[in-house]
């Protein structure tokens, strides 16, 4: 989408793939609910893109694993992840 707003993600013993780097985050953000549990979520995301967690793991994970070259501008276009995660993973990549 070119006006992302946001979504949710739901993930019970399975996972998903989440490519949004063709996409354009709306003027006020975009916020993800997520809801993962005994699975995983990947989001890829374009590289200058500020994301903010606010989501709780519990005997699960949440990791970072974006490269931001030193050149790129951290815009001020925020994705907030929120939502709960149990048993599972949540991991943000950018290429």
């Amino acid at each position: 989408t070119q006006n992302l707003k946001g979504g949710n993600v739901t993930a019970v013993f399975g996972g998903s793939e989440i490519d949004l780097v063709s996409s354009q985050m709306s003027g006020d953000g975009a916020v993800i609910d997520m809801f993962i549990m005994f699975g995983g979520t990947k989001l890829i995301v374009p590289g200058n893109w500020q994301v903010k967690s606010e989501a709780t793991s519990l005997f699960g994970g949440f990791t970072d694993k974006r490269h931001i070259k030193p050149e790129q501008v951290i815009t001020d276009k925020v994705l907030l992840i929120k939502g709960v995660v149990i048993f599972g993973g949540v991991e943000i990549k950018n290429y």
